[in-house]
């Protein structure tokens, strides 16, 4: 709790006068031309996940072969969309004997309900996972005369499917309303240095199914008296924090947040549950000058339990991108505009 005081205390009395510049002038008119484009990014992300295993009372952990995806960002005014699946034309794993072949698909939304309020969506699936910790799983389920069959490589979950289903609301506290939203994704060119103070609620609902038939060196070795149940598991937490951002020479800029949050989650139809807390932080490194714009960000999710992946959590992940802005359709912006004249 000392700690978590300390990087408040630190971010409260930060300079606040340093970024309390307005946007004026030249940074007026690119917000005005702004409204009539699109924005749209090319993306490589890697995303280091493992997943909850929960079979006769003890958690194992699956993860998919894939990690490397490609991801594609449209963004129009304060609407985004983002699309990531692992690629079908090349290969980056040359392992798929010994780990299997993973399918990968995620499908998010980012808008904005008012100038303060930020709504993201988001839905993943994946099909065919590896158990990382098949000695243990061996150790549990099979007799001692054979597990010395099992004593290298590793089981395989072909058929096994995880659907995540998450959300985020997140409200700026302090902090200019327009400059906000560049804290979304790269698609957003900063304007101006920014400081700002954010607390969100964000909210998971995770299903894993299908991991009876199980694979072993290209062998089928299903158990047919195994049967693993659903797992459901609901994880809720409320995020709290700061985040800064500098515009440097030549188009270069950077962002950083770090979020403090506590959480309670939960699988489902069991007594397991945990109330923790935990620490979130992005940062991004870009350039963007208008028109082209390219940059990383890297993502990195620390939670204060030993079960660290106990309920389906993503660790850390990293995306590097490359972007550009065209002109949206005239119907496109007729149709926005009637849009936010019934929000207004």
């Amino acid at each position: 709790m000392m700690k978590l005081r300390l990087i408040s205390s630190i971010f409260l009395y930060f300079p606040l006068a340093f970024f309390s510049q307005e946007v004026r002038g030249d940074n007026e008119k690119y917000l005005e031309e702004d409204r009539k484009k699109i924005s749209v990014v090319a993306a490589t992300r890697y995303i280091d996940n493992s997943f909850g295993l929960y079979a006769d009372r003890q958690t194992f952990f699956l993860k998919p072969n894939e990690a490397f995806y490609t991801e594609f960002l449209v963004r129009y005014r304060w609407l985004d969309f983002n699309i990531s699946f692992e690629p079908k034309l090349f290969k980056i794993n040359n392992d798929d004997d010994v780990k299997g072949k993973t399918r990968y698909f995620d499908i998010g939304f980012a808008f904005f309900l008012c100038p303060k309020i930020r709504q993201v969506i988001n839905y993943t699936h994946i099909k065919g996972f590896y158990l990382e910790s098949t000695q243990k799983f061996v150790k549990a389920f099979l007799e001692p005369e054979l597990q010395d069959v099992f004593n290298d490589g590793y089981l395989q979950f072909p058929d096994s499917k995880y659907q995540s289903f998450r959300g985020e609301t997140s409200y700026l506290w302090v902090g200019d309303k327009t400059n906000y939203r560049s804290y979304t994704n790269m698609t957003y060119k900063p304007l101006k240095n920014n400081f700002v103070l954010i607390s969100g609620l964000f909210y998971q609902y995770n299903v894993l199914r299908d991991a009876n038939k199980m694979i072993y060196k290209g062998r089928e070795v299903s158990d047919p008296d195994f049967h693993t149940t659903v797992t459901k598991d609901i994880r809720v937490a409320l995020r709290s924090g700061a985040g800064m951002q500098k515009v440097l020479k030549n188009n270069w800029y950077t962002v950083m947040e770090l979020y403090p949050q506590v959480y309670y989650a939960t699988l489902i139809d069991s007594k397991n549950y945990e109330f923790n807390f935990g620490l979130n932080s992005n940062m991004r490194i870009g350039y963007d000058n208008g028109k082209w714009f390219f940059g990383g960000e890297g993502q990195i999710n620390w939670l204060n339990s030993s079960k660290v992946n106990f309920y389906s959590t993503t660790q850390w992940q990293v995306r590097v991108g490359v972007g550009v802005r065209i002109g949206s359709p005239k119907f496109v912006n007729k149709t926005f505009d009637k849009i936010e004249n019934i929000l207004e």
